[in-house]
């Protein structure tokens, strides 16, 4: 499912803008990507689990740890082993809103593939009121990219309102 490859670019990949509205929405938007739900039968916690985070939901798959981690108030994506706090995340080209706060749970967990590479996409509502009304079609997202060397990796955000009977807008 998942595919590593080595990059000798030390540079971060960014994601295509397809690759972005796909994540949004968890699923693909064009024929050129594919998204894919990662397995949440077997979520997982630890506390301590790295730099005073704690794990408080974490898949493993294809032997990579891939979840949500949080040390007090700060909140972080983890990745093979790695933290990633969602404060420093790179909001992307046109997605300069800050995204709301996650919740792993109701998030959906996936790998977005296109043209401009592979990424982790975590896609989730907009808050509490996300979960209803026209507010559904507010998304956040954060996308890691799966290539490239892991000291290169960065975490992006983004948030838009996407169209829930076809595209975003």
């Amino acid at each position: 499912m998942m595919t590593c490859l080595v990059v000798l670019d030390a540079r971060p990949v960014e994601p295509s803008k397809a690759a972005i509205l796909s994540c949004l929405s968890a699923r693909a938007v064009a024929s050129s990507v594919t998204w894919r739900a990662l397995p949440t039968e077997e979520i997982n916690s630890q506390d301590d689990y790295l730099d005073g985070f704690n794990a408080t939901y974490y898949l493993v798959v294809q032997g990579k740890e891939i979840g949500f981690a949080e040390k007090g108030a700060e909140t972080a994506i983890l990745f093979d082993r790695k933290i990633y706090p969602v404060d420093s995340a790179r909001a992307l080209s046109g997605f300069t809103t800050r995204p709301t706060e996650l919740n792993p749970y109701v998030a959906e967990w996936g790998t977005v593939t296109a043209a401009s590479g592979a990424f982790v996409c975590v896609s989730f509502p907009f808050g509490a009121l996300g979960q209803s009304g026209s507010f559904q079609k507010n998304r956040s997202a954060y996308l890691m990219p799966l290539t490239g060397p892991k000291n290169a990796r960065r975490l992006y955000s983004a948030i838009g309102k996407i169209n829930l009977s076809g595209a975003p807008k």
